[in-house]
C-alpha cells in the first residue's frame, strides 16, 4: 500500500494551485544594463486578487508596464482561483486592445490584433489543460517548488500556440526589498530550454519578487502612481500634438 502511494504521487505532475498564491500588489523597476551601466527603463505595477464571477472562485492578475518611449502594456488575466487555468486574457496596447481570448476545456477563442492593425480570430482547439502562455512569475509561485525541483507546465501563448513552461529550483537567496530582506527561491525559467532566466519567488506567501537575465531586470521597488490600479481603466496615452 504504501508503495503505491509513493508511485502515485512520483506519477502525479506537480502542477500550480491558487491556495498557494499569496494576494500581491506591488510595484516593480524595470532596469537595462549596457556597457556596464545600469538604469530604470520603467514600472510594472502588478497585482494578484482573489474575486467571483458567475458565482466561481477566481483570481484577477493584472501585469501593467509603461516604460520609455511611449511604451504601454497591459495584461489582465481571469483564472480558476484553485487550478490558475485561464478563464480570460486580455492584452492592451497604449490604451488599445490587441489581444481578447477566452478559454473553455478543451478550446480558446477570441481575436489579436495583427499585421496592419488588422483583427483576426482565434480558435484553437487545446488537446489538453494549459495555462496562460504570458503569465510567468505569478505561475511560478504558485508550483510546490522545493529543492532541486523540476516542473514543466503545458501552455497556450496567442502568438507561439501550443507550449510548455519549464522550471528548476536552482538555489536560495536573500532578496533586499523595500518591506526587507525575503527569502527567496531562484528558478530558472521560460519557455526555451536555450533561454532561461532567473525568477525570485518569496519561500513565505508566495509571491513573485522580480526576474534576472542577460542585460534586463526587474526588481520590487519604484514609483508605480502613474499606473492605474487593477480596478481602474486603463489611461488612453495622450497623442504626439499633446506633446508639442
Amino acid at each position: 500500500m504504501i508503495a503505491m502511494t509513493l508511485m502515485l504521487a512520483l506519477s502525479s505532475p506537480a502542477l500550480p494551485s491558487g491556495d498557494r498564491l499569496a494576494p500581491q500588489e506591488a510595484c516593480f523597476t524595470i532596469n537595462l544594463t549596457r556597457d556596464g551601466q545600469t538604469r530604470a527603463f520603467g514600472q510594472v505595477r502588478q497585482s494578484v486578487r482573489r474575486a467571483t464571477l458567475d458565482g466561481k472562485d477566481v483570481l484577477r492578475v493584472l501585469v501593467h508596464q509603461v516604460g520609455q518611449g511611449g511604451f504601454d502594456m497591459r495584461d489582465s488575466f481571469v483564472l480558476d482561483a484553485k487550478t490558475l487555468q485561464p478563464i480570460h486574457f486580455e492584452n492592451v496596447r497604449n490604451g488599445k486592445k490587441h489581444v481578447v481570448l477566452d478559454y473553455s476545456a478543451d478550446r480558446v477563442q477570441g481575436s489579436k490584433t495583427g499585421s496592419g492593425d488588422v483583427s483576426e480570430p482565434v480558435d484553437v482547439a487545446l488537446p489538453q489543460p494549459v495555462w496562460e502562455g504570458n503569465l510567468f512569475g505569478v505561475m511560478f509561485a504558485a508550483l510546490p517548488l522545493a529543492p532541486r525541483g523540476e516542473y514543466r507546465v503545458p501552455s497556450y501563448q496567442y502568438d507561439k500556440g501550443m507550449g510548455e513552461f519549464i522550471v528548476r529550483v536552482k538555489g536560495t537567496e536573500s532578496v533586499s526589498t523595500p518591506d526587507g530582506p525575503v527569502d527567496a527561491w531562484v528558478l530558472d525559467a521560460g519557455t526555451d530550454e536555450a533561454h532561461l532566466i532567473e525568477y525570485l519567488v518569496a519561500h513565505e506567501n508566495p509571491r513573485e519578487l522580480g526576474y534576472r537575465a542577460q542585460g534586463f531586470s526587474q526588481l520590487l521597488g519604484g514609483d508605480c502612481s502613474a499606473i492605474p490600479p487593477a480596478d481602474e481603466p486603463p489611461k488612453p496615452m495622450p497623442s504626439a500634438s499633446a506633446n508639442e
